[in-house]
């Protein structure tokens, strides 16, 4: 005779959810709280250093009638172009060198001391090369992120299981289906974690660049800004660069979730 027992499944109350509203509701709170006190702060000190937030909203309103959605879109353009040029070759070379000991051994000294070098350093000599426009910017984003790339994918060819590439060679697999079919799905993990890491890397190479030397782009307008001493101006793009790099991280969210389907299902 046997006896089953059945556990009674008690129903789970939401207090996630709440707790996650009070959360959003107290994060509103402070950041309302703390722009009322910067707009106090700076209508009874009347300092041109701290600005406003209402005097902001109205520069940004006044960029929007202008040329910001040109400066914005110059600046995105530089960093999707750079990241796109940079993670192609910096994945593809990061696979091959991952699978190829010995000519890694040989060229990793001169990568490492590429990578030394401050990338910063670098663009008074794109520019010099390539005049103010987006050229120098684009290169400089694609070299940072290549590096970026290229490490992710380096350590990630190097983890692949040798068993399971052993497997498929027995199978009768060429050199192709084992890249397609094993290597390349087996470091998606790295490559993705390396792209999202390198988004907000490319955004801080393309202002950086940009306020440097350029004739557009939100990096033009911060320097344009400073130079002038025009702290409302200053304030503003830096508002819109916040926000740049708020849609950036969410990019790279969605990169990540789309790409690694399968990963996050199994969670």
């Amino acid at each position: 005779m046997s006896l089953t027992v059945t556990a009674r499944q008690v129903p789970a109350t939401p207090r996630t959810e709440r707790s996650d509203d009070r959360i959003v509701l107290w994060q509103v709170v402070v950041g309302v709280v703390w722009l009322a006190i910067w707009e106090a702060t700076g209508w009874l000190t009347d300092s041109q250093w701290i600005s406003r937030p209402s005097l902001i909203v109205a520069r940004l309103w006044q960029w929007l009638q202008g040329d910001l959605l040109l400066q914005l879109g110059t600046t995105v353009t530089e960093v999707f172009v750079g990241l796109f040029f940079g993670a192609v070759f910096g994945v593809a070379f990061g696979l091959w060198l991952g699978r190829s000991p010995t000519l890694a051994t040989i060229l990793r000294p001169i990568i490492v001391a590429l990578y030394s070098v401050p990338l910063i350093a670098l663009a008074p000599l794109f520019i010099m090369f390539f005049g103010l426009d987006m050229q120098p910017k684009i290169i400089l984003v694609a070299i940072a992120t290549f590096f970026l790339l290229f490490f992710n994918a380096f350590a990630g060819a190097q983890q692949v299981d040798a068993d399971l590439i052993a497997s498929i060679d027995l199978m009768g697999c060429n050199a192709r289906e084992r890249f397609v079919k094993v290597i390349a799905p087996a470091c998606m993990v790295w490559i993705v974690g390396g792209i999202r890491i390198a988004l907000p890397y490319a955004l801080v190479g393309a202002v950086t660049a940009e306020m440097l030397a350029a004739r557009r782009g939100m990096g033009f307008l911060l320097a344009n800004a400073a130079s002038e001493f025009d702290m409302t101006s200053l304030y503003t793009a830096l508002f819109v660069l916040m926000l740049l790099g708020l849609a950036v991280s969410e990019a790279a969210t969605w990169i990540e979730r789309r790409v690694l389907r399968w990963r996050h299902a199994a969670e």
